[in-house]
């Protein structure tokens, strides 16, 4: 969507327009009339505008609970106007199966989406955290080996007594 502006002494001339060659067409011809200053602005399509409204109320760093420091509280309000609105949609539906279903289904995806933000701001933050192999690693009694990874994380192979069954619980 296109919008141009026209202004003139006592009078303000807009419209909008669809395709770009008819704001560009209509531009010219209110320009050979001599207007004080003409503007041309580019709107938002509908999916723009859409998800612009989509995240003015989902997106937690763009809502009204952005104030709220604690991602947990957030959530949890999040959460629950969920639920809200599940009950309301089984109300309008006229079928209270129907606001339960939708409860567990909201529940099932904004924890998921909660556990997702939380492993990707801890990947963020505290990186190491994912490092598994620090430690103790074991390949099984099929080698004849174990993997031990010294205080510098460097991998060291350690022969297995060749008499030893394996196994935790002899």
């Amino acid at each position: 969507m296109y919008k141009v502006t026209a202004y003139f002494r006592n009078k303000k001339i807009v419209r909008s327009f669809y395709e770009l060659y008819d704001a560009i067409d209509f531009r010219d011809t209110i320009d050979a009339h001599y207007p004080l200053k003409v503007t041309f602005e580019k709107g938002k399509t509908m999916r723009e505008w859409v998800y612009d409204c989509w995240n003015s109320v989902m997106d937690d760093k763009r809502n009204p609970l952005s104030a709220i420091p604690d991602f947990s509280t957030r959530h949890m309000i999040m959460q629950v106007l969920a639920w809200m609105w599940c009950i309301v949609f089984g109300i309008i539906v006229g079928s209270m199966y129907m606001g339960v279903f939708s409860m567990v289904l909201h529940t099932l995806i904004l924890g998921a989406i909660a556990i997702t933000v939380g492993t990707f701001e801890t990947a963020k933050r505290k990186p190491n955290a994912f490092n598994f192999s620090s430690g103790y690693t074991s390949y099984g009694r099929g080698r004849t080996y174990t993997i031990w990874r010294d205080e510098k994380g460097n991998a060291k192979k350690v022969p297995l007594d060749p008499n030893d069954p394996g196994g935790e619980h002899e």
